[in-house]
């Protein structure tokens, strides 16, 4: 018999936790911030991936006029 109360008391006080509602909303929350993250990395990627492709045929169009001193 005290093995049943026993069990009784387990099973009432995991229905009363909130241990697996917590964890739930992490886990909403990390997939929020992933798809936030993912988004903005695209969209900024992008931005970025033009940004330096102007930075680096702007060096290329001034590379002609720079003596190279490599050339002996």
């Amino acid at each position: 018999m005290h093995r049943i109360s026993q069990l009784k008391f387990k099973l009432v006080r995991f229905l009363k936790s909130n241990a697996g509602a917590v964890a739930t909303e992490y886990a909403f929350l990390i997939a929020f911030i992933a798809i936030v993250a993912a988004a903005g990395m695209g969209l900024l990627g992008n931005n970025l991936s033009l940004f330096f492709d102007d930075i680096g045929q702007a060096l290329t169009a001034i590379s002609g006029n720079l003596p190279n001193p490599f050339n002996t």
